[in-house]
């Protein structure tokens, strides 16, 4: 395995690994392969880290953690149980024939967890993270330390897009998903007070909807940030209770049209006739040339 050291972390050189993977290892061996990988690349984060870090593995995961074995032992028991709640959830839609276990990276320090993220993203300013499902390489999920209820949160959101990420749905059914199942799994309920609807109608308009579809709004900072999380919540939950085939819908949910044309296959109306009974009379069908047009501005601002 090569490395590069890149931010103060080793970085493994990953297409070399799945060409190699691809070219030699025989199917019956994947899975022993990529979790010798995985183990292999967790001890050189922790050869980086120093201090306390250790790799812990369970059923399902491993983890590399500079926390006490306490925190960390917990931490990992919890993402077990959050596993199989979300296979519960979403049925046939979670992710199941990967290979290799699942990685979680617990970072003590937040300096740590900024460095290693940051090779992830492009230069400029991003809205602070609390943790983070990385797809790039080997698929994994990283989060800051600050307290163990709000790592659980956080595993509970970043481990529904874990198990969401070999489908091209769009960012607003994989946010609002995340958001829906963190609340579920925490057992707090879903709230819709008068002036956080308010505020949804005053905000969204028939220009930035778009955005919303094409997922930017999410990566904005302010009110088009929180927004967008919850009118992503909100959409799921007017969906789920149609009575339709919502895995299904999820299945087949496409990011190209903010799974309009699922919307109207599997409920019979498009994605406007739920938004507009939340947000009133307008223009909001996901339309694909605004959507294309929005996600190629946006990355040639990056």
């Amino acid at each position: 395995m090569g490395f590069e050291m890149v931010e103060g972390f080793s970085r493994p050189d990953w297409k070399t690994i799945y060409d190699f993977i691809k070219t030699y290892v025989p199917s019956d061996d994947l899975s022993a392969m990529w979790n010798y990988i995985a183990v292999k690349w967790l001890e050189e984060l922790s050869a980086d880290l120093g201090g306390n870090s250790h790799v812990r593995e369970s059923h399902n995961f491993y983890c590399l953690s500079d926390l006490d074995a306490k925190t960390t032992r917990t931490l990992v028991t919890y993402a077990e149980f959050v596993v199989e709640t979300i296979r519960g959830c979403l049925g046939k839609a979670a992710w199941s024939g990967y290979n290799g276990k699942h990685v979680l990276l617990l970072f003590s320090d937040p300096d740590d967890y900024y460095s290693y993220i940051s090779y992830f993203y492009h230069e400029g300013t991003h809205i602070l993270s609390g943790g983070v499902f990385i797809r790039r390489g080997y698929a994994h999920i990283a989060l800051p330390f600050f307290d163990t209820l709000s790592a659980q949160h956080t595993l509970a959101h970043e481990l529904t897009h874990n198990l969401l990420c070999h489908l091209p749905i769009p960012v607003w059914l994989n946010e609002g998903l995340a958001v829906v199942v963190e609340h579920l799994v925490t057992r707090r309920g879903f709230m819709l007070d008068g002036d956080l609807i308010e505020r949804h109608r005053n905000h969204w308009n028939e220009t930035n909807i778009q955005l919303f579809w094409a997922g930017i709004t999410y990566g904005m900072p302010g009110d088009d940030s929180q927004l967008s999380y919850s009118l992503g919540e909100i959409l799921v939950n007017l969906l789920s209770e149609k009575g339709a085939d919502f895995i299904g819908f999820v299945k087949a949910a496409d990011w190209r049209d903010a799974g309009q044309d699922a919307a109207v296959n599997y409920f019979g109306q498009g994605l406007e006739e739920f938004l507009g009974g939340f947000l009133g009379p307008g223009n909001w069908r996901p339309q694909r040339k605004a959507i294309a047009d929005s996600l190629k501005a946006n990355e040639q601002k990056q």
